[in-house]
């Protein structure tokens, strides 16, 4: 039987590490339109299996061509639109498939994004997974960055980290289905999250709503990016880092991960990873996890 205290205690120790570690990016996800719910929907699209440096090269193009709003890709031909969203992987089919989300927006929501993430949990995340090329991460990573909503996104970082870490001994972070790592982890930390103190210095747009929606918006948006910073700097999937400085990203955003890493001493989690570069607490989390690819 789980332990939600425990648990919880950990991934708030792991949370503190990390935030110490990298500290609070306000540019994380960079911002270069005056939508950021539609901005951050067209990258959560446009990022799956594909680096994140050529994601936002992308969306500078959809920019600079005027069509980086519902109405603009709901118009513009599909051919068009892949050749400028290449060389984002599967770039034809997320061209069809933005495309057709974008009518959706047009038709159905005055093509207001946020309308589209209106309304209670479950009936805003059904009517995302409804929407081709958008699977539970996506939607969820949507849900949490374009429209504030509280939730925990489970990604393949943070299956690694956690099962790197054996945060539950017993539980398989990288094979257990995604609605059960996502309720284990809201279970454990939700109650937990009143007693954490958390200092906003600069806000970026997705943490606008901790107003409406409380701290635990933050958090859990914080949460996630700090897991990323952690698997691409250290934690990687193959040859991590662990004693290493983080390994150095350049993004089209000087100012992304601009300082991160480049002096440190290795991984901040280091010391409680059963991995650690020499062994695994469970041995498939040397490699990539093979989970099902999310999209439609």
């Amino acid at each position: 039987m789980t332990d939600y205290r425990t648990l919880g205690e950990r991934l708030l120790a792991c949370f503190a590490a990390l935030n110490e570690h990298f500290g609070h990016e306000p540019h994380w996800w960079p911002i270069i339109t005056d939508d950021p719910p539609f901005e951050v929907l067209v990258g959560a699209v446009l990022v799956q299996q594909t680096r994140w440096e050529t994601v936002e090269t992308a969306i500078i193009r959809l920019r600079d061509a005027g069509l980086m709003s519902p109405e603009g890709l709901a118009t513009v031909t599909t051919d068009s639109l892949a050749a400028l969203i290449r060389p984002c992987a599967f770039h034809a089919q997320k061209a069809t498939g933005l495309h057709a989300i974008c009518r959706e927006i047009v038709q159905e929501y005055d093509g207001d994004t946020s309308r589209l993430l209106t309304g209670d949990r479950m009936t805003v995340r059904n009517r995302l997974l409804a929407l081709p090329r958008i699977g539970r991460e996506t939607a969820d990573t949507i849900m949490l960055y374009g429209g504030g909503w509280s939730l925990f996104v489970v990604d393949a970082y943070a299956r690694r980290l956690f099962a790197r870490l054996d945060l539950a001994p017993g539980f398989d972070f990288l094979r257990a289905p995604y609605d059960t790592v996502q309720h284990l982890v809201e279970h454990a930390l939700i109650p937990l999250l009143p007693e954490v103190s958390i200092t906003v210095r600069e806000n970026f747009h997705v943490h606008r709503t901790i107003e409406a929606n409380g701290s635990s918006t933050f958090f859990f948006a914080q949460f996630h990016a700090l897991i990323i910073e952690a698997c691409v700097h250290h934690c990687l999937a193959r040859h991590p880092r662990c004693n290493q400085p983080g390994a150095r990203r350049t993004f089209a955003d000087p100012r992304k991960c601009a300082t991160h890493c480049l002096t440190c001493s290795g991984c901040p989690l280091r010391a409680r990873c059963a991995f650690n570069g020499t062994a695994t607490a469970h041995h498939a989390a040397a490699a990539p996890a093979h989970v099902p690819a999310d999209r439609a």
